[in-house]
């Protein structure tokens, strides 16, 4: 990336200098008394501090800078290398401007159709609100922020025009980048979803496999170890009998063996552990709700605290407590529910009071691209067809045991978060 990047940027003057100054080169305008070197160099105003003539060098050297600082973008964004979006786009946007605004004055002063004189830099500012708006999508914060760059309030109004045309104009292709980004990566990302009603419960589409770390069978420490090695999950439900415990992690389960063999007491791999040694490594005011609990309220759970899953405890067979360990929600099993259109139901907005299963499509996704909804269709079918995905598990999942007290749900199977068994 840094080879590409500096054979492309080493021809023009433009993109060969730090982005942030030559931003503010093209933002200011020529004249007497302004005394920027840098302009002058980089060929926008003439030594005596006047404009420069729009020949065709300046007009290809502006539009070829701004496009090739977009394709530098394009490349790498998403990528592991910090290479940015907010200046990049800035400088894009201000090149275009520029390169406007200088064709426009060379028009005008040819043709006079206007009295005043047209400034260049008024373009480029301009230009660089509607290409950020256009890619990010923000309004009101970049219009802000503009008018911290220019330290004015001459240009409010066309700062707001340009930023919402290029919000409508984007909206009507695509999504913005950031949420596109959401989609392909596949993150879990709830949305502010309008007229979304859930009539399923949680236990509906539960993950009710789940690999448990069940303390009141006396595990060893072979047997904790054991299990570490076996499955690759990132944590463990810690259960006692038929009591739900809380949540361990796999790196604190790991902290906990080393410290009981290498600590003060220096135990075996015979040795016990007792519910005394889990407890401080486990996690225990994890999320618990009821298996009969609307998904609605596991949807306000996920979004307003955001935590990555719910323990769903109850009641089950003979045992009277209410906290047995009967499955897990994740947010990610949630969200690819809610994509698929398995769970919610949205209102038909031609006003018929049908509904719509496709509720994880918000008003504003309903706009995406062809190309966008092809690539999400796909990604939410290969995680569909995982077996070996989910927030708890780290990898591959062992194989299910004809043990299991239930048997999986429809969503169990397609990810198969984890083996019913435990230690």
């Amino acid at each position: 990336i840094a080879l590409v990047t500096l054979l492309s940027s080493w021809p023009l003057y433009f993109t060969r200098l730090l982005s942030s100054d030559v931003i503010h080169a093209l933002f200011e305008s020529c004249g007497p008394g302004s005394e920027s070197q840098l302009r002058s160099f980089i060929g926008l105003c003439t030594h005596d501090d006047d404009y420069q003539p729009a020949s065709a060098s300046l007009l290809l050297a502006l539009f070829g800078a701004g496009l090739i600082r977009l394709m530098q973008t394009t490349l790498t964004f998403g990528t592991a290398c910090p290479a940015g979006l907010f200046v990049p786009s800035l400088f894009t946007g201000a090149c275009f401007g520029r390169c406007a605004g200088v064709a426009f004055r060379a028009f005008n002063e040819k043709h006079h159709l206007i009295s005043t004189s047209i400034e260049p830099g008024v373009y480029s500012m301009v230009g660089a609100a509607a290409v950020l708006g256009g890619v990010c999508r923000v309004t009101i914060s970049l219009v802000a922020i503009m008018l911290e760059l220019t330290g004015g309030m001459t240009y409010i109004v066309p700062f707001m025009l340009a930023v919402l045309i290029a919000k409508i104009v984007g909206d009507a292709i695509n999504e913005g980048i950031y949420d596109l980004y959401i989609v392909l990566r596949g993150y879990p990302f709830l949305q502010e979803e309008v007229n979304v009603t859930f009539d399923e419960r949680c236990c509906d589409i539960m993950e009710s496999r789940l690999t448990t770390l069940d303390v009141a069978l006396q595990p060893r420490l072979l047997d904790i170890r054991a299990l570490l090695q076996a499955y690759s999950y990132r944590g463990f439900p810690v259960v006692s009998g038929g009591h739900f415990v809380g949540y361990a992690k796999r790196t604190r389960l790991e902290h906990m063996l080393y410290d009981l063999v290498n600590g003060e007491q220096r135990r075996g791999d015979a040795d016990i552990v007792t519910m005394q040694d889990v407890l401080p490594f486990t996690d225990c005011t994890v999320i618990r709700m009821v298996p009969d609990a609307s998904l609605a309220q596991a949807h306000k759970v996920f979004k307003q605290l955001g935590n990555k899953y719910v323990f769903l405890v109850g009641s089950l067979g003979h045992n009277p407590t209410q906290d047995v360990l009967q499955g897990m929600l994740s947010k990610k099993k949630f969200l690819m529910a809610l994509k698929s259109g398995r769970v919610g139901h949205m209102a038909d907005s031609g006003g018929t009071g049908a509904v719509s299963g496709t509720a994880g499509i918000s008003p504003g996704n309903r706009n995406i691209s062809s190309w966008t909804r092809r690539q999400a269709e796909r990604l939410h079918s290969r995680l569909r067809r995982s077996t070996t995905e989910s927030l708890i598990p780290g990898g591959n999942a062992g194989p299910a045991s004809p043990s299991s007290p239930r048997s999986p749900s429809p969503a169990a199977s397609e990810e198969n978060l984890s083996a019913p068994s435990s230690v």
